[in-house]
Protein backbone atom coordinates (compact mmCIF):
# COMPACT_ATOMS: atom_id res chain seq x y z
CA UNK A 1 0.00 0.00 0.00
CA UNK A 2 1.39 3.37 -1.02
CA UNK A 3 0.75 6.22 1.42
CA UNK A 4 0.82 9.89 0.46
CA UNK A 5 2.36 12.54 2.66
CA UNK A 6 -0.56 13.22 4.96
CA UNK A 7 -2.05 12.82 8.42
CA UNK A 8 -4.34 9.84 9.00
CA UNK A 9 -6.73 10.00 11.95
CA UNK A 10 -7.16 6.29 12.58
CA UNK A 11 -10.09 4.91 14.53
CA UNK A 12 -8.74 1.96 16.51
CA UNK A 13 -12.00 0.73 17.97
CA UNK A 14 -12.33 -0.86 21.38
CA UNK A 15 -8.89 -2.45 21.54
CA UNK A 16 -9.30 -5.80 19.81
CA UNK A 17 -6.83 -5.77 16.94
CA UNK A 18 -9.10 -8.09 14.95
CA UNK A 19 -11.76 -5.37 14.94
CA UNK A 20 -9.54 -2.88 13.11
CA UNK A 21 -10.57 -2.13 9.55
CA UNK A 22 -8.22 -3.41 6.87
CA UNK A 23 -7.49 0.19 5.92
CA UNK A 24 -6.55 1.12 9.49
CA UNK A 25 -4.21 -1.88 9.68
CA UNK A 26 -2.52 -1.06 6.38
CA UNK A 27 -2.01 2.59 7.31
CA UNK A 28 -0.48 1.68 10.67
CA UNK A 29 1.90 -0.68 8.87
CA UNK A 30 3.05 1.87 6.31
CA UNK A 31 3.35 5.34 7.83
CA UNK A 32 6.54 7.00 9.04
CA UNK A 33 5.29 8.17 12.42
CA UNK A 34 2.55 6.99 14.80
CA UNK A 35 0.99 9.23 17.45
CA UNK A 36 -0.31 6.95 20.20
CA UNK A 37 -3.33 7.82 22.34
CA UNK A 38 -3.55 6.80 26.01
CA UNK A 39 -6.48 4.40 25.51
CA UNK A 40 -4.94 2.46 22.64
CA UNK A 41 -4.72 -1.20 23.65
CA UNK A 42 -1.34 -2.90 23.86
CA UNK A 43 -2.25 -5.45 21.20
CA UNK A 44 -2.78 -2.62 18.72
CA UNK A 45 0.49 -0.98 19.72
CA UNK A 46 2.13 -4.35 19.12
CA UNK A 47 1.36 -4.22 15.38
CA UNK A 48 3.25 -0.93 14.94
CA UNK A 49 6.47 -1.81 13.08
CA UNK A 50 9.62 -1.49 15.19
CA UNK A 51 11.09 0.86 12.59
CA UNK A 52 8.19 3.33 12.94
CA UNK A 53 8.73 6.35 15.17
CA UNK A 54 6.22 6.44 18.03
CA UNK A 55 5.11 9.58 19.85
CA UNK A 56 2.95 9.31 22.95
CA UNK A 57 0.23 11.95 23.19
CA UNK A 58 -2.07 10.19 25.63
CA UNK A 59 -4.52 12.17 27.73
CA UNK A 60 -5.95 10.86 30.98
CA UNK A 61 -8.64 12.29 33.21
CA UNK A 62 -6.98 14.70 35.61
CA UNK A 63 -3.61 14.43 33.87
CA UNK A 64 -3.15 15.73 30.35
CA UNK A 65 0.37 14.83 29.30
CA UNK A 66 -0.01 16.84 26.11
CA UNK A 67 -2.57 19.58 25.53
CA UNK A 68 -4.77 19.34 22.44
CA UNK A 69 -3.18 22.46 20.94
CA UNK A 70 0.26 20.90 21.36
CA UNK A 71 -0.88 17.69 19.68
CA UNK A 72 -2.18 19.70 16.74
CA UNK A 73 1.13 21.57 16.54
CA UNK A 74 3.14 18.34 16.59
CA UNK A 75 1.03 16.80 13.85
CA UNK A 76 1.62 19.86 11.69
CA UNK A 77 5.34 19.84 12.45
CA UNK A 78 5.79 16.24 11.33
CA UNK A 79 3.50 16.65 8.31
CA UNK A 80 5.52 19.67 7.17
CA UNK A 81 8.60 17.45 7.15
CA UNK A 82 6.96 15.47 4.36
CA UNK A 83 6.23 12.46 6.56
CA UNK A 84 3.14 10.28 6.73
CA UNK A 85 1.54 10.18 10.14
CA UNK A 86 -1.05 7.93 11.78
CA UNK A 87 -2.76 9.53 14.75
CA UNK A 88 -4.28 6.56 16.58
CA UNK A 89 -7.61 7.35 18.21
CA UNK A 90 -9.53 5.05 20.53
CA UNK A 91 -12.98 4.13 19.20
CA UNK A 92 -14.10 6.31 16.31
CA UNK A 93 -12.30 9.63 15.79
CA UNK A 94 -15.52 11.61 15.54
CA UNK A 95 -17.48 10.03 18.42
CA UNK A 96 -16.38 12.13 21.42
CA UNK A 97 -12.81 11.63 20.27
CA UNK A 98 -11.94 15.25 19.41
CA UNK A 99 -10.94 14.00 16.00
CA UNK A 100 -12.84 16.80 14.30
CA UNK A 101 -10.67 19.36 16.11
CA UNK A 102 -7.52 17.70 14.82
CA UNK A 103 -8.94 17.33 11.30
CA UNK A 104 -9.98 20.98 11.18
CA UNK A 105 -6.56 22.05 12.42
CA UNK A 106 -4.89 20.13 9.58
CA UNK A 107 -7.32 21.42 6.95
CA UNK A 108 -6.81 25.02 8.08
CA UNK A 109 -3.04 24.51 7.82
CA UNK A 110 -3.36 23.16 4.29
CA UNK A 111 -2.23 19.68 5.32
CA UNK A 112 -3.77 16.63 3.67
CA UNK A 113 -5.76 14.64 6.20
CA UNK A 114 -7.82 11.47 5.99
CA UNK A 115 -10.12 10.11 8.69
CA UNK A 116 -10.50 6.34 9.01
CA UNK A 117 -13.62 5.17 10.89
CA UNK A 118 -13.34 2.91 13.90
CA UNK A 119 -15.87 0.94 15.92
CA UNK A 120 -17.05 3.16 18.75
CA UNK A 121 -17.36 1.57 22.17
CA UNK A 122 -20.83 3.16 22.28
CA UNK A 123 -21.92 0.53 19.75
CA UNK A 124 -19.46 -2.30 20.35
CA UNK A 125 -19.49 -2.51 24.15
CA UNK A 126 -23.22 -3.22 24.52
CA UNK A 127 -23.04 -5.84 21.78
CA UNK A 128 -20.05 -7.54 23.40
CA UNK A 129 -21.90 -7.53 26.73
CA UNK A 130 -24.93 -9.28 25.26
CA UNK A 131 -27.00 -6.11 24.98
CA UNK A 132 -28.67 -4.94 21.76
CA UNK A 133 -29.13 -1.14 22.06
CA UNK A 134 -32.14 -1.34 19.74
CA UNK A 135 -34.35 -4.42 19.80
CA UNK A 136 -38.01 -4.93 19.03
CA UNK A 137 -40.03 -4.85 22.23
CA UNK A 138 -37.22 -3.18 24.18
CA UNK A 139 -36.07 -0.01 22.42
CA UNK A 140 -36.84 1.70 19.13
CA UNK A 141 -34.48 4.63 19.73
CA UNK A 142 -31.07 5.22 21.23
CA UNK A 143 -28.93 8.17 22.24
CA UNK A 144 -25.18 8.40 22.77
CA UNK A 145 -24.20 11.06 25.28
CA UNK A 146 -21.15 12.21 27.20
CA UNK A 147 -21.35 13.16 30.86
CA UNK A 148 -18.10 15.08 30.64
CA UNK A 149 -17.50 18.54 29.18
CA UNK A 150 -14.35 20.56 28.67
CA UNK A 151 -12.92 22.08 31.82
CA UNK A 152 -13.92 19.03 33.88
CA UNK A 153 -17.56 20.13 33.83
CA UNK A 154 -20.45 17.69 34.07
CA UNK A 155 -23.08 17.34 31.34
CA UNK A 156 -26.55 16.45 32.63
CA UNK A 157 -28.66 17.95 29.83
CA UNK A 158 -29.58 14.46 28.62
CA UNK A 159 -31.07 13.27 31.94
CA UNK A 160 -34.70 14.12 30.96
CA UNK A 161 -34.42 11.53 28.16
CA UNK A 162 -34.33 8.86 30.86
CA UNK A 163 -38.09 9.36 31.08
CA UNK A 164 -38.59 8.26 27.47
CA UNK A 165 -40.12 4.85 26.80
CA UNK A 166 -38.48 2.42 24.36
CA UNK A 167 -35.25 4.38 24.55
CA UNK A 168 -31.67 3.33 25.25
CA UNK A 169 -29.05 5.77 26.47
CA UNK A 170 -25.34 4.98 26.24
CA UNK A 171 -23.31 7.24 28.50
CA UNK A 172 -19.63 7.79 27.75
CA UNK A 173 -17.27 9.33 30.29
CA UNK A 174 -19.88 8.98 33.00
CA UNK A 175 -18.25 6.68 35.55
CA UNK A 176 -16.80 9.50 37.64
CA UNK A 177 -20.09 11.39 37.44
CA UNK A 178 -22.30 8.57 38.73
CA UNK A 179 -23.42 10.34 41.90
CA UNK A 180 -24.35 13.49 40.00
CA UNK A 181 -26.23 11.52 37.34
CA UNK A 182 -28.14 9.56 39.99
CA UNK A 183 -29.03 12.66 42.01
CA UNK A 184 -30.22 14.61 38.97
CA UNK A 185 -32.31 11.67 37.72
CA UNK A 186 -33.93 11.27 41.14
CA UNK A 187 -34.68 14.99 41.41
CA UNK A 188 -36.39 14.91 38.00
CA UNK A 189 -38.59 11.99 39.01
CA UNK A 190 -36.97 9.39 36.78
CA UNK A 191 -37.80 5.77 37.55
CA UNK A 192 -34.79 4.73 39.61
CA UNK A 193 -35.46 1.04 38.93
CA UNK A 194 -34.41 1.42 35.30
CA UNK A 195 -31.99 -1.30 34.24
CA UNK A 196 -28.36 -0.31 33.78
CA UNK A 197 -25.11 -1.97 32.80
CA UNK A 198 -21.61 -0.73 33.47
CA UNK A 199 -19.24 -2.21 30.89
CA UNK A 200 -15.46 -2.00 31.35
CA UNK A 201 -12.67 -2.88 28.90
CA UNK A 202 -15.00 -4.02 26.13
CA UNK A 203 -13.43 -6.57 23.75
CA UNK A 204 -10.37 -7.03 25.96
CA UNK A 205 -9.42 -10.04 28.04
CA UNK A 206 -10.40 -8.23 31.23
CA UNK A 207 -13.84 -7.16 30.00
CA UNK A 208 -16.33 -6.96 32.86
CA UNK A 209 -20.04 -6.17 33.10
CA UNK A 210 -21.94 -4.99 36.16
CA UNK A 211 -25.74 -5.16 36.05
CA UNK A 212 -28.16 -3.33 38.31
CA UNK A 213 -30.58 -0.42 38.51
CA UNK A 214 -30.24 3.33 38.24
CA UNK A 215 -30.63 3.51 42.01
CA UNK A 216 -27.40 1.51 42.29
CA UNK A 217 -25.47 3.52 39.71
CA UNK A 218 -22.87 5.03 42.04
CA UNK A 219 -22.21 1.64 43.66
CA UNK A 220 -21.85 -0.12 40.31
CA UNK A 221 -19.49 2.56 39.02
CA UNK A 222 -17.32 2.55 42.13
CA UNK A 223 -13.88 1.19 41.24
CA UNK A 224 -15.06 0.24 37.74
CA UNK A 225 -12.03 -0.07 35.49
CA UNK A 226 -11.68 2.39 32.63
CA UNK A 227 -12.37 2.60 29.78
CA UNK A 228 -15.98 2.05 30.74
CA UNK A 229 -19.46 3.18 29.77
CA UNK A 230 -22.99 2.98 31.08
CA UNK A 231 -26.02 1.55 29.26
CA UNK A 232 -29.46 2.55 30.56
CA UNK A 233 -32.73 1.03 29.40
CA UNK A 234 -34.86 -2.10 29.11
CA UNK A 235 -32.36 -3.57 26.62
CA UNK A 236 -30.10 -4.41 29.55
CA UNK A 237 -32.52 -7.28 30.26
CA UNK A 238 -31.08 -8.97 27.16
CA UNK A 239 -27.72 -9.40 28.88
CA UNK A 240 -28.71 -12.84 30.20
CA UNK A 241 -30.07 -13.98 26.83
CA UNK A 242 -27.76 -12.83 24.05
CA UNK A 243 -24.24 -14.12 23.27
CA UNK A 244 -21.37 -12.28 24.95
CA UNK A 245 -17.71 -11.73 24.29
CA UNK A 246 -15.60 -14.36 26.00
CA UNK A 247 -18.57 -16.53 26.98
Amino acid sequence: MQTESKVYLVGCGTGDVDLLTMKAYKVIQNVDVVFVDHLIAQEIKDIIPSTTEQIFVGKQKGFHSVKQEEINAQLKEYANKGLTIARLKSGDPYIFGRGSEEALSMVEAGISVEVIPGISSALAAPLLAGIAPTARGYATNMSIVSAHLAGNRVNLEWIPMLKYDNHTIVVLMGISRAKEIKKCASNLGVNMQKDIAVISNASRENQSVRIGTLQELDTLCKDAQRPALIVIGDVVKLHDKLPKFGA
